[in-house]
């Protein structure tokens, strides 16, 4: 009664598909049967009550329903969280994303049976202490205003995913690498101007997606990260890759325009999963006939470059559906590639009619 009265909830938007056939909050004596409430074994389990329309900080009372495994708040207008909820011990799945919250109490810091704990999209400028919550699987800090990542975060061990895109970090803590259970792990649009050589140490990594940073070079041992599937390292200051790019056979996305490229080496000839190969906006001025082994590509970005020409070994990857070369500095391209590539070419009139 108290979460429904301090967040106006005469304000909330209940016309939701999953409050068919329950109750309105307070309109009924029987918590259990109101919208987004879900009871077991005689206690409150679930409350889900994303897109509501919460108003305000929540009340400490919060703390009394320790029988909650999931709490979610989900896009709201949440300015404040009580020390209290430290007490949901029971705690799996926390989420507080997209609200309007600046800070969170220490005492989140206690929930250790959290899998998820969902903070993205809020104006976060630091974490509570979070070395404790060692079960946790996935963690969203997207969209905040943090400016470093504690050094405790190494803790979580357990971590599948972690996002931090969108914050104003300028590195990242060399703990990071104890992470070795992260499958995913987004670090774009942030101020990166380096990647740690320990991330060399996530080898159970399928998407690295560090893109949109101040990266000028990838760190010793990179090419560790051999169960990569898809690496996005577009809009950084990249001016070369490393041949140990080569090691990536499980590559099927590589993201790499808008750098500094001036050339790509030999090995990303043995990239052969590869489908999406973008590498617009940098400034090649040739590409490796290596590049003829990716007979899988679907879509080869090489637009806004310096190419004066193509190997003929382009030819071989008949699959394409686009090959992208719009500002460059050609004029033509030999019969082969037009015969082979035909329409997938862009712009085919001006490079393959005579």
């Amino acid at each position: 009664m108290e979460l429904y009265q301090v967040t106006k909830g005469e304000n909330w938007n209940t016309n939701f598909e999953d409050w068919v056939g329950r109750d309105l909050w307070l309109a009924s004596s029987t918590p259990c049967s109101w919208g987004g409430v879900t009871c077991a074994d005689g206690h409150v389990s679930e409350i889900m009550l994303g897109l509501v329309g919460l108003e305000g900080a929540l009340p400490a009372s919060i703390g009394s329903l320790t029988g909650l495994t999931k709490l979610d708040l989900t896009d709201n207008l949440l300015t404040g969280v009580p020390p209290e909820i430290g007490s949901l011990t029971n705690l799996t799945e926390l989420s507080l994303a997209f609200n309007q919250l600046t800070d969170l109490p220490a005492e989140i810091g206690n929930l250790s049976n959290l899998t998820a704990l969902y903070l993205s999209g809020n104006a976060l400028e630091s974490l509570p202490p979070i070395g404790g919550l060692t079960s946790l699987t996935n963690l969203s800090l997207d969209q905040n205003r943090l400016t470093s990542l504690p050094p405790e975060i190494g803790n979580l061990t357990r971590l599948e995913g972690l996002g931090v895109s969108e914050n104003q970090l300028t590195s990242l803590p060399a703990e990071l690498g104890s992470l070795t259970s992260l499958i995913y792990l987004y670090v774009n649009y942030n101020q990166l101007t380096s990647l740690p050589p320990e991330i060399s140490s996530l080898t159970n990594l399928i998407e690295l997606d560090a893109s949109l940073n101040r990266l000028s070079s990838l760190p010793p041992g990179f090419g560790q990260l051999t169960n990569l599937m898809v690496l996005k390292l577009n809009d950084n200051q990249l001016s070369s890759l490393p041949a140990e790019i080569g090691n990536f056979t499980n590559l099927s996305e590589l993201y790499l325009s808008n750098n500094a490229l001036t050339s790509l080496p030999p090995e990303i000839g043995k990239l052969t999963n590869l489908t999406l190969l973008f590498l617009s906006e940098n400034k090649l001025s040739s590409v490796p006939p290596e590049i003829g082994n990716l007979t899988g590509l679907l879509l080869l970005y090489l637009g806004d470059n310096e190419l004066g020409e193509l190997p003929l070994e382009i030819s071989s990857l008949t699959n394409l559906d686009e090959l992208w070369l719009t500002g460059n500095p050609l004029t033509s391209l030999p019969e082969e590639i037009c015969a082979a590539l035909g329409m997938a070419i862009v712009p085919y009139q001006e490079l393959c009619t005579p």
